[in-house]
């Protein structure tokens, strides 16, 4: 004990110093926005790089399932490449080329039981990431890309309360924003679609290319059940999805390269 005194008392200058540094940094962190910036991209920096090597060692162990799992994925995005430029080239009757560029990711950690989940991929503004790019998966969409560092990535998960979908039936043009309630991973709720329009169970819910983010008829899920309530004229939607996000490893991020022509419309519009 008088060991530990004598080294509290030998050294209470730096300890007083470091409380003092500690203290500052957090009346900073509240107080300035720029230096939140600054914490929250070098937190970002600091947990991805732990993740990213803590993910390696994982893996490693079994390189050869996740080759396999990723030759899969990459078979269906490019399916649903093709799908996507041929119906649009049939309905304009043009050849102009497809309006995504797609860069694949890797999740290095993923949340999934808070009521605002998020992801970190491994790949940052090194690769053409941007913040505010759509992330999706073979099976479904996962977010949207929120901040962004050299290397890394933070992506707002689709299991995010805050954050909603455009989003509606793939039978007809009928569309709304989809959401998480915060209650099953799988279970979604469509919102603002108007009891006009006819719903079954078993419908397909897709992305309806209403957003910067995502292209035009991504499957998300199927209705498994509905209301239709007498005095509002609104259905109360339940979907499930397509998409695990318990078990992703590989994702996609997608650019619109007509981005910044319909933000200028945008603001040209306002």
């Amino acid at each position: 004990m008088r060991q530990l005194i004598n080294a509290l008392i030998k050294y209470k200058n730096s300890f007083i110093y470091l409380g003092l540094l500690i203290l500052s940094l957090l009346f900073l962190n509240r107080r300035s926005f720029y230096h939140q910036s600054v914490f929250s991209n070098a937190s970002l920096a600091v947990s991805s790089s732990f993740n990213l090597l803590r993910n390696n060692f994982s893996n490693y162990f079994k390189l050869s399932e996740n080759n396999e799992k990723l030759a899969a994925e990459n078979e269906k995005l490019k399916a649903l490449e093709l799908a996507q430029f041929i119906d649009k080239r049939e309905k304009s009757n043009s050849i102009d080329q497809f309006d995504y560029e797609v860069f694949s990711a890797r999740i290095i950690k993923n949340s999934y039981s808070l009521a605002r989940n998020y992801l970190i991929i491994d790949k940052g503004y090194k690769d053409s990431i941007k913040v505010e790019m759509g992330v999706i998966a073979s099976d479904g969409v996962i977010g949207i890309v929120n901040q962004v560092t050299a290397n890394f990535s933070s992506v707002l998960s689709i299991l995010h309360r805050d954050l909603k979908i455009n989003a509606g039936f793939k039978k007809n043009g009928a569309y709304g924003s989809l959401s998480w309630d915060g209650t099953h991973p799988k279970r979604m709720k469509l919102n603002d679609i108007s009891t006009l329009n006819p719903v079954s169970i078993g419908d397909t819910i897709t992305t309806k290319g209403m957003s910067d983010y995502f292209p035009f008829g991504i499957p998300l899920g199927i209705v498994i059940n509905f209301e239709k309530p007498e005095l509002e004229g609104y259905y109360n939607i339940d979907v499930e999805l397509f998409s695990n996000l318990t078990q992703k490893e590989y994702v996609y991020v997608v650019k619109n390269r007509n981005i910044n022509q319909l933000k200028q419309l945008e603001n040209e519009s306002q």
